[in-house]
């Protein structure tokens, strides 16, 4: 049986990969912007995004002292 020739792929030289991913990256940051379509209000009351409310972060406690226990006397 006679030995079973290597198959060679022609792989593409990386100057035309490199020009054909920016091509592609070109094409994805302009994007296709043919179907734009306005958002229909269903309301007309207008409510505000609700945002990132974060606790506070004291840098020194508002009491001076601990409040006195009455039940201690």
């Amino acid at each position: 049986m006679a030995p079973k020739a290597k198959k060679e792929a022609p792989a593409p030289p990386k100057a035309e990969a490199k020009a054909k991913a920016l091509k592609a990256k070109k094409a994805v940051l302009k994007g296709v912007h043919s179907h734009k379509k306005k958002k229909i209000r269903t309301s007309p009351t207008f409510w505000p995004p609700k945002t990132l409310r974060l606790w506070r972060q004291p840098k020194y406690p508002q009491k001076s002292a601990p409040r006195r226990n009455k039940l201690d006397h």
